[in-house]
């Protein structure tokens, strides 16, 4: 008898780790660990565990890579037959992201008392996000949790690869700007005063561009704290302010209407509603439930606005192609694909084909963007510097006039 229950502990422990493994691919990036036996999955969340004190300390927040790698292993764990409750406990010992295991955690113990696996995510809304817990809610409601899951993991990686992209493309120019802005200040505040004095002591009316440098290398000096009061306010007090209803709505707005960058904002909210309403779609979700729950988890609020109002006109037997046509703020060929797959009956094959094509050209505009940006960015900041030496050393090709 011992032999078998040995027998049936191993064949689980091999069930576990082929999940574990199946779901994260290569454990090196996975933020999991797979060393998992029969006994682990038979203790209680709350037991001490040996190797929790190895576990991966990170002091930033919960990204959608993470909840990408929590959803697909645990939709993995659910289809090779582990309950749900065993498979959170485990999954929250063994998560290397700590905010992230003690959330999971939470709402192992909180299912183990009779709470929704949805309910309990949504009380930990900052963990988890709003679109886990409105598409878990939906899977648990339709009995497709599994496939909810999987599809949800596709939504945060494709989120993941997009703002990758975006941080690729802007941190060069934005790298550029920071040590051109220090390099500028060093020479305000350095090198110009050493030449005011010497112009000061020559008692002649300077040229504007030279009085123009003269005034801001003195702001510059004397009033140093103000402009520092002044950055630190900026970088604190925008964020904040960008986080209220009324500074969600400027910087949604400013984020499509923006010159250029107002283009690729458009398209990646193209990309990101296609892609999100084609995986619910094919997670089985019920099409006016996949509007609302786009319109409660999408970043943009005048996005977000109008999904709500196409949502509405769904609801009333309204088409999704001519609703989306009248918020004027989705692309023509959005709205006429759509259409096209509505007469079809493809809409999600076609809301994935629509979220290809914008990725597409998402990755070509940022690419073009890149290589326009370098060569403006050098011509725009040898300009200043070109600026600020010709302004300085303008008295001395004029010397009989300061002099």
């Amino acid at each position: 008898m011992g032999k078998e229950e040995e027998g049936q502990d191993q064949m689980k422990s091999s069930d576990v780790r082929s999940a574990l493994e199946g779901a994260g691919g290569d454990g090196g990036d996975s933020g999991y660990r797979h060393d998992v036996t029969a006994k682990d999955i038979g203790s209680h969340p709350g037991e001490e565990d040996a190797g929790f004190a190895s576990r991966d300390i990170r002091i930033f927040g919960v990204n959608n890579l993470d909840r990408a790698v929590f959803c697909r292993q645990l939709a993995t764990m659910i289809e090779v037959g582990i309950p749900l409750l065993r498979s959170l406990q485990l999954l929250a010992k063994r998560t290397a992201h700590q905010k992230l295991s003690a959330a999971i955690g939470r709402v192992a113990h909180k299912v183990e008392q009779g709470q929704s696996v949805s309910k309990a995510m949504d009380e930990d809304a900052r963990v988890f996000s709003p679109l886990v817990c409105n598409i878990v809610r939906v899977g648990e409601v339709g009995g497709i949790l599994e496939n909810s899951l999987v599809r949800l993991a596709e939504i945060m990686e494709s989120k993941t690869q997009i703002s990758r992209k975006i941080f690729a493309a802007m941190m060069y120019p934005l790298v550029a700007l920071i040590v051109a802005f220090g390099v500028v200040m060093v020479i305000l505040v350095k090198a110009v005063p050493v030449f005011t004095e010497v112009y000061a002591k020559a008692d002649a009316e300077l040229p504007g561009p030279t009085q123009i440098v003269m005034n801001l290398s003195s702001a510059a000096t004397n009033f140093w704290p103000l402009w520092v009061l002044i950055t630190i306010g900026l970088v604190v007090g925008l964020p904040a302010y960008f986080r209220t209803p009324p500074g969600r709505t400027m910087l949604s707005f400013l984020t499509l209407r923006f010159p250029v960058l107002g283009r690729i904002s458009r398209k990646i909210a193209m990309a990101r509603f296609s892609r999100t309403l084609s995986s619910l779609l094919s997670a089985g979700i019920p099409l006016a439930e996949c509007l609302e729950i786009s319109a409660a988890t999408n970043e943009n609020t005048l996005v977000s606005a109008a999904l709500r109002r196409v949502h509405t006109a769904v609801q009333s037997g309204e088409k999704v192609g001519p609703a989306l046509a009248r918020t004027r703020i989705f692309e023509p060929l959005v709205v006429d694909m759509i259409s096209i797959g509505e007469e079809t009956g493809t809409l999600d094959r076609m809301l994935e084909r629509i979220a290809d094509i914008y990725d597409a050209d998402v990755d070509a505009t940022l690419s073009g963007v890149s290589a326009i940006i370098e060569p403006v960015l050098i011509v725009f900041l040898g300009g200043i510097v070109i600026f600020i030496a010709l302004a300085v050393m303008l008295p001395y090709f004029n010397l009989s006039d300061v002099v």
